[in-house]
């Protein structure tokens, strides 16, 4: 669905430093991909975490079979042993999120907590264009599943699909305390505006993310240009700082 189309691209440790070195880029979290057979989950996180003792530049967040609970346990323990930060970016493509989703990831989100490591959910939009891995997610059952989990640190992808725009709730804000989110995409999907809300509304929320190599550093710069020093310091740097202390 995602990478049937010629022009999809991948990236591997020698491409992402690569952007890293032409682009400026000082630290990177890098995700897995959310695939559904253990053997590539586990491969690709060894890949991922093998990359990241190469280069401590690099943030590893790694992935977890969501279907099963006990698998996901035991994939986990087994990379944070190893220095994973986090674990994601879990994405429902073919399901979308609702109650079912929501209790599936209770024990996993329960051995985050202990652990203090980050949980990053794939959230899009739900109106608008369609495209390939758009799908259905109820902000209830999300907000329902951020408020069970009040320690556990959250990034929702995307500006978490627009979830983000109901922090003008008081309550929301107060449950989403420990709740972060990307930029990922934003020129897809967002105008300009989205920044100067970003910053002003959720000031030590939102973190840059590039969706590299889908998009890199260079497509957001001429929006970013648009905020003022101090508010660009906090989206490309100190929020990212405050999450992962790195």
């Amino acid at each position: 669905m995602l990478y049937g189309q010629p022009r999809a691209k991948m990236a591997d440790g020698t491409g992402l430093f690569s952007y890293m070195e032409e682009e400026g880029v000082d630290r990177a979290a890098v995700t897995g991909f959310p695939f559904e057979d253990r053997g590539l989950i586990r491969l690709a996180n060894d890949y991922v975490l093998e990359v990241a003792r190469s280069d401590k530049r690099v943030l590893p967040f790694v992935m977890v079979d969501r279907r099963d609970e006990a698998a996901a346990l035991t994939e986990a323990d087994r990379c944070f042993e190893k220095g994973a930060r986090g674990v994601g970016e879990l994405a429902y493509y073919l399901g979308g999120f609702g109650k079912s989703e929501r209790m599936g990831l209770e024990g996993l989100a329960r051995y985050l907590e202990q652990k203090g490591m980050v949980l990053m959910l794939h959230l899009n939009e739900q109106v608008g264009h369609l495209y390939a891995g758009k799908t259905q997610a109820d902000f209830a059952e999300v907000a329902s599943f951020v408020q069970s989990h009040p320690a556990l640190k959250m990034i929702l992808a995307h500006m978490g699909g627009g979830i983000c725009f109901y922090e003008l709730m008081p309550e929301i804000r107060s449950a989403f305390s420990n709740v972060y989110y990307d930029l990922a995409a934003a020129p897809f999907l967002y105008s300009k505006d989205l920044y100067a809300f970003a910053d002003r509304f959720l000031t030590r929320k939102v973190l840059f993310g590039s969706d590299y190599p889908l998009l890199t550093l260079a497509r957001y710069k001429p929006d970013l240009e648009g905020l003022d020093e101090e508010a660009r310091q906090r989206l490309l740097y100190d929020n990212g700082r405050q999450l992962l202390g790195a």
